[in-house]
């Protein structure tokens, strides 16, 4: 059985008494964080690891910004899976494991400002973590697929879930606003989010979205919200 883990909703910091401080922002609620939770939730942020990918990374972060922790890591996932800021997916295959982690989650486009790519540039210029000619590099703009602007495009017009997306897309039902959710995906009175996720069977026509979906999320292009 594998295991993938992924985070979920956006880091924001808010001033203090003078001092930043890490929130995560999902679902419109504020969530405070430890400097361990912070530095376990960055790792998965983007990311779509296994629990041994994820100690590696987590080990390696620590050593690179001194920081010592004195629980393991297994605590402070454990923390953040039960407060929703963490997800993880179980699967027989890979796929499986894929689609159970993003089955529920709602899919939010990040928006692309120039401006914004070239202050991070050059943050990380004047941190010497990179070097000035690499700076072009960073303000290209990652090139989509067709499917992936497919579902750049369906995700900005209405907060569809991974599982909502495949299947407006396979049966090529007209997502236009956020009611048509509702009125085209859910035709039971029974049908929810979660028995929606467990309808949705992923079959070999649909792994090139879910691929389109993954790839969007490891660029950066878009984030995933729980419900």
């Amino acid at each position: 059985m594998l295991t993938l883990y992924t985070a979920v909703g956006s880091l924001k910091f808010e001033r203090t008494n003078g001092k930043p401080v890490p929130y995560i922002i999902n679902n419109e609620k504020e969530y405070g964080m430890s400097k361990e939770e912070l530095l376990v939730w960055s790792c998965l942020a983007f990311q779509i690891l296994t629990y041994p990918e994820l100690e590696r990374l987590f080990e390696k972060n620590c050593a690179d910004s001194g920081q010592t922790v004195s629980l393991p890591l297994s605590h402070y996932l454990n923390r953040l899976l039960l407060r929703g800021l963490l997800v993880k997916g179980m699967g027989i295959s890979a796929v499986d494991a894929l689609y159970r982690l993003l089955g529920t989650l709602t899919i939010t486009p990040v928006e692309d400002h120039f401006l914004s790519r070239l202050a991070s540039a050059l943050l990380l210029c004047a941190k010497k973590q990179i070097k000035l000619k690499d700076i072009p590099r960073l303000l290209r703009r990652t090139k989509c697929t067709p499917t992936e602007r497919e579902v750049l495009a369906l995700a900005g017009k209405a907060p569809l879930s991974t599982a909502e997306l495949l299947l407006s897309m396979e049966r090529g039902i007209l997502i236009r606003k956020e009611e048509d959710i509702l009125e085209k995906l859910y035709t039971s009175p029974e049908d929810t989010c979660s028995t929606l996720t467990d309808t949705v069977q992923i079959t070999h026509a649909q792994y090139p979205i879910l691929q389109a979906v993954s790839n969007l999320y490891l660029n950066q292009q878009i984030l995933f919200q729980k419900i």
